[in-house]
């Protein structure tokens, strides 16, 4: 029989403290009306004493104790961050040895921001689907906080930390990932970027984020809906087709403009970043195990993941519930 891979279970882990709109307002001077209705985003937490492994811990230990599953049947650990405890060694060899996991599974790390859900899903998966894995963990884990300066209206009201983490299994091929869509646009990469964070050192710059709103909008508003239709197009299906579609939570605004360009219903597009703010690459995720929360999906659903932006890079997965 041919294997597939698919979600099993999703849990998430936040930090204690929060950044209101209030707090925004104050030390941004950026309208509180504006961030709520525009932007979409109440609140977001932020790390203050405790490092990505230690948030990737958690996430992990919340997951085993909900799933009832023993670390010790975990094959893979992959941790998708750009924000490492340190340069060398990778988060995913700190977490191993914080968790205790078996000395004989496979752990590393994924530098990748917006996008990395949705390329990490089929780089773990894969290994289950070629027989090397039985069960593996992606976590998602940054702290933009870091990098982010409190007074800079483009960043200081998007970004929030968290951790999520994603137990894979192996299921029949028509379940679970059914086709993926990937790109990347390196010559957008200065539209989003943390000058000095590397080995690359510019004297007029300085260590916080940067971010050109305005080109990272048009960047997302054309290449997401063309990777969506290109993967509907390539599966003989429609928008109408699908139960959900989970896009990255950058911003309200944003994901209106791609819901107009798709043509999607209220209840196709998921928004769910009001409490949690932009939390990089466990926006889908955190999304994800919401809706399952609720109960709002059944066996056979289909759904449409797609993660979009620092990189440049996107990607856009099929998944069958």
């Amino acid at each position: 029989m041919i294997m597939n891979y698919k979600i099993e279970s999703i849990a998430f882990y936040l930090p204690e403290k929060i950044i209101t709109n209030k707090y925004l307002a104050e030390e941004a001077g950026i309208d509180v009306e504006f961030l709520e209705n525009k932007i979409g985003i109440k609140e977001r937490r932020i790390a203050v004493n405790e490092t990505v492994s230690e948030m990737s811990a958690k996430a992990i230990t919340k997951l085993l104790d909900a799933a009832g599953i023993d670390k010790s049947e975990i094959d893979l650990l992959l941790i998708c961050t750009q924000n490492p405890d340190y340069k060398l060694p990778t988060t995913a060899c700190l977490v191993q040895n914080a968790l205790q996991l078996r000395a004989s599974s496979i752990c590393f790390d994924v530098n990748l921001g917006c996008s990395g859900f949705t390329y990490s899903l089929p780089i773990a998966g894969n290994f289950i689907k070629t027989g090397i894995v039985k069960k593996a963990l992606l976590v998602m884990s940054d702290q933009y906080s870091k990098l982010i300066n409190y007074k800079d209206k483009n960043t200081a009201s998007l970004f929030g930390d968290a951790a999520s983490a994603i137990l894979l299994t192996a299921c029949n091929e028509n379940e679970g990932v059914l086709d993926i869509d990937f790109g990347t646009d390196g010559s957008g990469g200065q539209n989003l970027i943390a000058f000095n964070s590397g080995t690359v050192q510019q004297s007029d710059k300085n260590t916080e984020l940067y971010m050109n709103g305005r080109e990272i909008f048009k960047f997302s508003i054309t290449v997401v809906p063309e990777s969506v239709n290109k993967i509907l197009s390539k599966n003989n299906l429609k928008v109408t087709d699908i139960k959900h579609f989970i896009f990255h939570q950058a911003n309200k605004y944003m994901l209106g403009e791609i819901k107009k360009k798709l043509q999607l219903t209220d209840n196709q597009m998921i928004i769910d970043m009001e409490n949690y703010g932009n939390t990089v690459s466990s926006t889908i995720p955190i999304a994800l195990k919401n809706l399952m929360d609720k109960n709002e999906l059944k066996k056979g659903d289909l759904l449409v993941f797609s993660g979009f932006g620092v990189g440049l890079s996107w990607g856009t997965v099929l998944y069958k519930f």
